[in-house]
């Protein structure tokens, strides 16, 4: 059982099945496991929480369903056994996975909390809150004691 499972989402879910228009930057840089890569704030959290006893894991999807056409999502994030969810929403391209994979956690998992986190979640986060699906937005204050609050 892990304290936190961080999730990193695809672009569009499922790229595999359906290709959505995802703006411009879709043609400046396409889907590959470079770009599929997570943010490095998901591995400075994990390190931070793990360094006070608590269990993390880091589980990039997009980058598993890029490189394995029967990756099955459902599947994966069925068997996952976590207090909390974390997904990221850093890159706005990741508007549409993001939403989609936290659509899926909610359908196994109702009662576990799911946490989007990231630069345009803290921009979104109003817009962000009003999905059923999601339970917090972790976003960045900006001022003289910045720091991390959290929308609920």
């Amino acid at each position: 059982m892990y304290d936190l499972v961080l999730l990193h989402p695809p672009t569009v879910y499922d790229f595999r099945e359906e290709m959505l228009f995802t703006g411009p930057i879709s043609d400046v840089v396409p889907s590959s496991p470079v770009f599929e890569m997570y943010p490095i704030g998901l591995t400075s959290i994990g390190d931070y929480l793990e360094r006070f006893g608590l269990k993390v894991k880091i589980i990039n999807i997009a980058n598993r369903m890029l490189l394995n056409p029967k990756f099955d999502v459902e599947k994966k994030i069925k068997k996952v056994k976590t207090k909390a969810f974390g997904i990221d929403l850093h890159w706005l391209p990741h508007a549409h996975g993001s939403v989609e994979l936290a659509k899926i956690v909610k359908k196994y998992h109702p009662n576990t909390p799911v946490m989007f986190g990231g630069l345009s979640s803290t921009y979104f986060h109003k817009e962000l809150i009003e999905y059923p699906c999601i339970d917090f937005v972790m976003r960045r204050r900006y001022h003289r004691k910045a720091g991390l609050d959290a929308v609920k």
